[in-house]
């Protein structure tokens, strides 16, 4: 085992602080470079870092031994692919990438260098999310019948103290729209429920917000057992909501992410409960102290760079299932 001493964080985003603040508690032993273009806003938790840089190529010199990306989605690729190349180990924020293409051709690259990399899709280490993937296992729902998603909230409450409309979420050319900011549905749904066959979808700008991307999206997929599994997106609506259905001949089995609950309801009209209560960095220190078992330990990858190719995929199937209006084979 080879401790780490030193990390770089590419982008100090909403969720670049969040990982700056976790990794100054869980190891302050380790110094942190900040790769930043001076474009954005000073924040605070930049005083946690030890330095801050304009460029990788600078916190390369400076000898860091392991990154995080965090930057908008359309410059994971470029910027991963450098520190690829100098055999840097990254946790890359989802989703990988704006582009299906790019991030085909970031997994081929980290095949050829042998560097690990972890893709970000934090849902994946939710106490609630982890019970329901072992749940589904067990039977009790008999024949599966259908399941449903649905994801919704407001966007200028993500970030109060911002505006939203100058978020990468709410702009295209930065990746923003609800496909790829809520593409933790669509990673959780290839985990429980895939992989999938076709997929029908339908996205909307409700013009409610003044944005220029897709603010809703309703898919239905079909998995190879022939499931159909419907998943509603969107960032419009007042009240949060997170939940993830699956029904069945003997019953439904709830997960509400939100509530971190999961409710199972039998035909005979029985019902269980499992509160899965945990504060909400939990899942995020869970991941960054899966990254660093992943670097110093040789732990594999939970979420890989195939899962996080997988869940692009089906971002744009939705696109061209929306642009043609028909059913895409994936």
């Amino acid at each position: 085992m080879t401790p780490l001493r030193h990390i770089a964080i590419v982008g100090l985003g909403s969720i670049g602080r969040r990982h700056l603040r976790l990794l100054n508690q869980l190891r302050p032993e380790i110094a942190v470079t900040l790769v930043r273009s001076g474009k954005g806003s000073r924040w605070p938790e930049e005083a946690l870092a030890t330095q801050t840089v304009p460029s990788i190529q600078q916190a390369l010199d400076l000898g860091i031994q392991a990154a995080i990306i965090s930057s908008p989605a359309p410059t994971h690729v470029p910027q991963a692919a450098e520190l690829i190349r100098a055999g840097i180990p990254l946790l890359i924020e989802k989703p990988l990438s704006n582009r299906l293409s790019d991030a085909v051709q970031l997994s081929d690259l980290a095949q050829q260098a042998n560097t690990l990399v972890l893709v970000g899709y934090v849902l994946r280490y939710a106490i609630s999310a982890l019970r329901f993937h072992e749940l589904l296992s067990e039977g009790r729902l008999g024949v599966p019948l259908f399941a449903r998603i649905e994801s919704g909230s407001y966007l200028p409450d993500w970030r109060p103290e911002q505006d939203y409309r100058l978020t990468a979420s709410a702009r295209s050319e930065l990746g923003g729209g609800v496909l790829l900011e809520l593409s933790h549905e669509l990673d959780y749904a290839n985990w429980f429920f895939g992989p999938f066959h076709n997929m029908q979808a339908a996205l909307r700008n409700s013009g409610t917000l003044g944005i220029d991307v897709e603010d809703t999206a309703d898919l239905v997929l079909k998995a190879h057992d022939s499931l159909p599994v419907s998943i509603h997106l969107d960032f419009c609506r007042r009240h949060a909501t997170r939940t993830c259905t699956i029904y069945g001949r003997e019953g439904s089995l709830t997960w509400d992410a939100i509530q971190n609950r999961i409710s199972w309801l039998s035909a005979t009209g029985d019902d269980e409960h499992w509160d899965c209560a945990a504060e909400r960095d939990a899942m995020f220190r869970s991941q960054l102290t899966h990254f660093l078992a992943c670097v110093e330990q040789g732990e594999t990858p939970k979420v890989s760079l195939n899962d996080g190719i997988d869940a692009l995929a089906l971002v744009e199937a939705a696109r061209r299932s929306d642009r043609e209006g028909n059913v895409v084979y994936l």
